[in-house]
């Protein structure tokens, strides 16, 4: 029996999804061993949420490394931030080469900002624009393509036919759905559910497959500042109402959501899937 060794790199894993959805894979991926590449800005948040999985009660060994103080919306760090990120997955790779080969490599693709949520599509100026797409979609691409390259040189279908790869972009109903207020953001989630979708097809025959996964309006930060600074509201009295009556989605239940889907591998390459969408 094949001994299932996943490398996932997260990024934003210092908090929030992120550090849930590491935390989740852990326990419900049904893998022996898992090896992490956490992605963030803060040295110790980082490394806070690594030393939490080494010490999880689940029975499967874990092992890791955390790249810190990137930041994905300077662009003129992009380079230098992708080569980190990358060197400590051949690292990992490298390592899995000389003891337990990897047998899926998954990339959750976590980071992100909301915009300007105070603002009309009307009252945006091309320099903020560009610099949300900077962040949410340029840095996205980048480090989406260079998983995937890497992936396939590491572990070239030929030697390795059984090797799985998987990229996940934590997406939004904001991505199929239109609502005041959101215009960048939904630009963006919309732009990256279509880049993965184009790989779907793309990389079909060489084992890859991709899932844009809405998590649902989380009681998380991100919310707390959506209710701060919505300028619709409509939508406003709606946020409030949630998190009033305790009906935000808990962060938990939507990444182990995430990971058993990750795990069943019954989804379509390149869907998008919500949180409250029923499995079929």
């Amino acid at each position: 029996m094949t001994t299932e060794h996943h490398l996932v790199v997260i990024t934003g894993a210092n908090r929030g999804f992120g550090a849930s959805a590491a935390h989740s894979y852990v326990a419900h991926s049904g893998a022996q061993k898992v090896s992490f590449v956490l992605v963030g800005r803060n040295q110790e948040g980082l490394q806070s949420v690594l030393d939490s999985l080494h010490s999880s009660k689940h029975q499967v060994q874990v092992k890791g490394t955390v790249v810190a103080d990137v930041d994905l919306a300077q662009v003129d760090q992009l380079d230098e931030n992708l080569l980190r990120i990358e060197e400590a997955i051949s690292a990992i790779r490298a390592d899995s080469l000389q003891s337990q080969v990897v047998t899926k490599s998954v990339l959750i693709n976590n980071a992100g900002s909301l915009g300007d949520l105070s603002k009309t599509a009307k009252e945006f100026s091309w320099q903020e624009t560009r610099a949300y797409m900077d962040f949410n979609v340029a840095s996205f691409v980048g480090l989406t393509s260079t998983f995937i390259k890497g992936t396939q040189a590491a572990f070239p279908k030929e030697q390795f036919p059984n090797h799985k790869t998987v990229i996940v972009s934590i997406s939004s109903l904001l991505a199929v759905q239109a609502f005041s207020n959101w215009g960048l953001y939904a630009a963006g989630k919309a732009a990256r559910d279509r880049f993965l979708g184009v790989i779907a097809l793309e990389e079909k025959d060489n084992n890859v497959k991709t899932l844009n996964y809405a998590p649902g309006p989380l009681d998380n930060e991100m919310q707390a500042d959506v209710r701060r600074t919505l300028g619709d509201k409509e939508q406003l009295e709606i946020y409030d109402g949630m998190h009033k009556s305790g009906s935000l989605v808990k962060m938990d239940d939507s990444s182990r959501k995430l990971v058993l889907l990750l795990t069943k591998d019954t989804f379509e390459s390149g869907a998008h899937i919500d949180f409250y969408d029923e499995e079929k």
